[in-house]
């Protein structure tokens, strides 16, 4: 039976320390993690490929399985943006003037040159994405605009602009604003608990046209924290008019709580069988706060158009391809049999004791003592009863990982024992 669990298991998951730090600048030394975040991703001749932050690219025949490609670039900073235009494929990054270009998405890119706005001036775009549609290329990216005298600390936006079809790098059209913070949606202000009306960071930009509709996703407010979510505008004008929110699935995918905080930041593209599917990223948050993973899930289109995502999920749900309508009902309906189930260990480092391998966190986690050189854990389901046990999942922590001084810790080399 064909399964996957978030967060996705992805291999080669790079350092996020050599780029979160020095970007930041903050000038903290850090414990080394990894991370992955920020997915663009799009299906082209029989496969889906996936551009994140910290490395690119990744492909996937199955959406389950996912193999990293050397492209040409090893990094475009974050939030890459991709597109396919007049048989040519364009990339850039996070708040980078460069754009590449390829014949092939998997490359390799070389530099085709450099953005500049409508007055000739070097333009950075930050989160942006690209839409090609009609023989016109749009961009849309994250950026502020003017209040209008609401009380908040500054108004964030989505942009949108043509590009010259002729040279992509050039502004051919005034930015229009797509978006703006809303203070009154609660799930846009920025805090855990949404709690300040005054910020609200709208990024994480993607379009998508599906039929003769618009649909933008977005993010709000802020990769680092929980309570991070996708909305969804839409328009039924134009690339660059007539933008609406949802109102039925607002915000479209947000979880607070659990192994899955923070489901914002991503793209959607189309599956098996012409099906829907939602990317986001989590948050990881315990060396770093842009410490992060990728998770993914069904979405549908409503009797209103709207598009929605049932739920954002942690339990084994059904790849894409094995059902045919996913967005109705995924779930296996296999349950977290260890949650808070106190497992007893052979030792524990301090302050990382074994029940932190099941309260259903990735910001503890049971570690053995140093000395410990057979480390094991025991969990008992229940006396007397009996479960069938369908998987088993392992989520690692890279303890002592220094990327930059060839110390990397894994892979990790495990037994799983069991009584019946």
């Amino acid at each position: 039976m064909n399964t996957y669990c978030n967060p996705l298991s992805i291999k080669d998951v790079k350092s996020g320390r050599w780029l979160d730090t020095s970007l930041l600048k903050d000038g903290k030394t850090y414990e080394d993690y990894r991370s992955i975040s920020d997915p663009s991703v799009i299906y082209h001749e029989g496969k889906w490929i996936m551009y994140p932050s910290y490395a690119v690219a990744y492909v996937s025949e199955d959406f389950v399985h996912w193999e990293h490609v050397d492209i040409g670039i090893p990094h475009l900073r974050y939030s890459p943006a991709v597109v396919c235009f007049e048989g040519k494929w364009y990339l850039n990054g996070h708040g980078m003037r460069e754009l590449y270009v390829a014949d092939s998405p998997l490359g390799p890119f070389s530099l085709y040159g450099y953005f500049k706005d409508l007055q000739g001036e070097d333009f950075r775009p930050v989160d942006a994405c690209f839409l090609a549609d009609d023989g016109h290329l749009y961009i849309y990216y994250h950026g502020t605009t003017s209040a209008d005298g609401e009380d908040v600390e500054m108004m964030t936006c989505t942009y949108g602009a043509e590009l010259d079809p002729k040279n992509p790098c050039q502004v051919i059209s005034e930015p229009v604003v797509i978006n703006r913070f809303n203070s009154d949606k609660k799930w846009q202000c920025a805090g855990e608990e949404n709690q300040n009306t005054r910020v609200g960071w709208i990024e994480g930009q993607w379009m998508k046209k599906i039929g003769s509709r618009y649909y933008m996703l977005y993010s709000a407010n802020g990769t680092d924290h929980g309570s991070y979510a996708n909305g969804v505008v839409y328009s039924d004008e134009g690339p660059l008019s007539g933008f609406k929110d949802q109102t039925r699935h607002d915000p479209l995918t947000r979880k607070h709580h659990g192994l899955m905080r923070g489901a914002g930041h991503g793209s959607f593209v189309e599956g098996p069988n012409n099906t829907l599917w939602v990317f986001y990223t989590c948050i990881f948050c315990f060396n770093h706060k842009f410490e992060r993973r990728i998770g993914m899930d069904p979405l549908g289109i409503d009797e209103n158009g709207e598009l929605y995502c049932p739920k954002v999920t942690e339990t084994p749900q059904f790849a894409p391809g094995v059902l045919e309508h996913p967005e109705e009902g995924n779930d296996t309906g296999w349950d977290a049999l260890t949650f808070m189930c106190r497992p007893e260990a052979s030792s524990n480092a301090p302050g990382r004791e074994a029940l932190y391998a099941s309260d259903y966190s990735v910001i503890t986690w049971w570690q053995p003592a140093k000395e410990d050189k057979e480390p094991t854990i025991r969990f008992c389901l229940a006396s007397g009863s009996l479960y069938d046990v369908h998987a088993i999942r392992l989520i690692w922590r890279d303890i002592g990982m220094e990327t930059n001084e060839g110390i990397d810790p894994g892979p990790i080399s495990y037994v799983v024992e069991y009584n019946t």
